[in-house]
């Protein structure tokens, strides 16, 4: 088992070097929520790289009834990208909701841009209410939040054992299991993934 954490700039001075020495092996960074970017993210990209630790990044999929088109959206995220070589999850949470049409078109246009899309990232309880529990294997691999307890500690300490159920049509291959770790002297969600990764690292 891998243990990980996603950040933003509301983590802003975390040090992830620190983190790598609490046992920390990758890291998922925010690019963007909608247009929005995060002020953080070349910070935080170069502390990993110092830090040795596998890196992936994310963005908030926001609905175009949100005020934002999709593909207004991708050009902020590789804005925030600028160059840099990670696989992208796109995060499907907005409360106001989205298409499939949606995430597709925000995969196939990272896609077309060379950013190679990691896969989804979602709740159980959302993806089977907005999306009707739709296949997400066309998108990628499958990154399932579910807190449980939602217990506070070191990602390893806590780690509660076991593994979600599929949704969407998959297993998730990394499985966000709390939004309070404690790492570096900071709360974070922590991830776990099973070795060796599914994914891209």
């Amino acid at each position: 088992m891998r243990f990980g954490i996603d950040v933003s700039e509301h983590q802003n001075g975390l040090s992830l070097v620190a983190a790598a020495g609490e046992g920390v092996e990758f890291v998922v960074i925010r690019t963007t929520d909608g247009t929005y970017r995060d002020r953080v993210f070349a910070s935080h990209f170069a502390d990993a790289q110092r830090a040795e630790l596998a890196v992936e990044a994310y963005h908030y999929l926001r609905g175009p009834a949100e005020g934002t088109t999709i593909a207004e959206q991708v050009d902020s995220a590789l804005a925030v990208l600028d160059g840099a070589e990670v696989p992208m999850w796109l995060d499907c949470e907005t409360p106001a909701g989205l298409s499939l049409d949606d995430v597709s078109r925000a995969h196939s246009i990272f896609t077309n841009h060379g950013v190679p899309v990691a896969g989804i990232y979602t709740s159980p309880r959302w993806w089977r209410w907005r999306m009707w529990n739709a296949d997400t294997r066309p998108f990628g691999a499958l990154w399932l939040a579910s807190y449980g307890a939602d217990p506070a500690g070191a990602p390893r300490d806590v780690f509660p054992g076991g593994w979600p159920t599929k949704v969407g049509k998959q297993q998730p291959a990394m499985w966000q299991f709390t939004s309070k770790a404690r790492v570096a002297g900071f709360t974070v969600d922590a991830n776990a993934r099973v070795s060796p990764a599914p994914c891209f690292d």
